[in-house]
């Protein structure tokens, strides 16, 4: 049997990790996770993975700036580097980091335990609720219809909120690879346009979204660690 290549996913509320789990634990998969870390104070993805036997734990920001710095700014920093110090621990020694609903942005003193030759200089990949730029684009995206939108940034509510209200005929999700410097930029592995169509509510488009993450996901994390 292969070797399995570790990896640390980082979420919220956990709505990707079920593909995730289903994916590494086929007997031919190229990775499995060895770490799932939640900043909320409650997350479903938490219990998930204990009852699949992965190590899993709460890194909440409040609750950690309220113990250590007396509710002080300074956290975010020592935070960051804390974090990032524990998911780099031998038990756990992720070569990739996947981040999935995990909206904190996290600063050098995280994303320097995880250097790397690959994407951005460093082995960690986020799925983000909009197209993302691709080839020579920058500023705006061409759909297949020829027309162009501008790249929507912000959680999946916000992103598919702005796709109704500026009327676009296509949306979709990207998988790219992080860039501490700038938050969600970064060298595109994936991504995938769906019709708007008749879809005249959030609910609507989500329902077509998230089959969608999860494809393009499991495609981003195999084809990453591939390169390994």
């Amino acid at each position: 049997m292969h070797k399995k290549i570790p990896i640390v996913v980082l979420i919220g509320g956990g709505s990707k990790l079920p593909a995730i789990i289903k994916t590494s634990k086929k007997p031919n998969s190229l990775f499995k996770i060895s770490l799932v870390v939640s900043h909320k104070k409650q997350s479903p993805g938490i219990g998930l993975a204990l009852q699949n036997k992965i190590p899993a734990v709460f890194f909440n920001l409040p609750d950690f700036r309220k113990r250590f710095f007396e509710g002080s700014e300074k956290a975010r920093s020592s935070y960051s580097k804390t974090l990032g110090w524990f998911i780099s621990q031998e038990e756990y020694a992720p070569k990739l980091l996947v981040f999935v609903g995990w909206d904190l942005i996290m600063d050098d003193n995280f994303f320097d335990f995880f250097k790397s030759r690959i994407g951005n200089g460093y082995a960690a990949i986020n799925l983000h609720p909009a197209l993302m730029p691709q080839g020579k684009e920058k500023e705006k995206i061409k759909l297949q219809d020829g027309s162009k939108i501008p790249v929507i940034k912000g959680e999946q509510q916000v992103v598919l909120e702005t796709v109704l209200r500026e009327k676009h005929t296509y949306f979709g999700p990207s998988v790219h690879f992080m860039n501490p410097k700038n938050f969600d930029t970064g060298k595109v592995i994936i991504r995938q346009s769906i019709k708007v169509g008749n879809s005249k509510t959030v609910t609507a488009l989500r329902k077509k979204l998230m089959p969608i993450e999860d494809k393009i996901l499991i495609t981003a994390i195999n084809q990453v660690v591939k390169d390994l």
